[in-house]
């Protein structure tokens, strides 16, 4: 790719727009079934089924050309895509791709659920000036800031910076 990212999707969208009617889970070859209620953040997760590509039960669930066009992305996926493989994500060589909204709540949960499988739990870290490696079960409070943005807006003195907790509560 012109980025050099290696990328897997994770799941993959069925239907498009007023069209949509949830996502194929590729993991566990479930689809996430989604309903709307009209209001902006109204949309709720109403069906988890596990059917396979092919089977009537997903014609009656998502329409025979959203399955037929579900089967041919999926069949393309798992012919052309890269392989899911979890140390490379640890690593930072390969990064999942979810799809979904936040502000239609549409597929956060699911998002959240496989962020926290995916991720490592935090890791012992070396405090840079004394050298002394900090425990992430101690109870006092440590982090490191990773990014100050500053002038964000030029008619206020702006500046945040964002950090990362090592250790503690704040």
């Amino acid at each position: 790719t012109i980025l050099g990212i290696k990328t897997y999707p994770m799941n993959w969208p069925i239907g498009c727009g007023k069209e949509f009617k949830g996502v194929f889970d590729r993991g566990t070859r479930k689809v996430l079934a989604f309903e709307s209620d009209g209001r902006a953040n109204g949309v709720k997760m109403v069906d988890e089924i596990t059917a396979e590509l092919g089977a009537p039960e997903m014609d009656e669930l998502i329409g025979a050309a959203n399955h037929q066009k579900l089967a041919d992305d999926i069949e393309l996926l798992d012919g052309a895509a890269e392989e899911f493989d979890l140390d490379a994500v640890q690593h930072g060589q390969l990064s999942p791709v979810f799809f979904g909204s936040a502000l239609t709540n549409f597929g956060v949960e699911p998002f959240l659920k496989e962020f926290l499988r995916l991720t490592p739990p935090p890791l012992p870290r070396k405090d840079a000036p004394t050298g002394d490696v900090v425990d992430p079960c101690s109870e006092q409070f440590s982090g490191f800031v990773f990014k100050i943005q500053a002038n964000m807006n030029k008619n206020h003195r702006d500046r945040i910076a964002f950090l990362r907790i090592c250790s503690g509560k704040f």
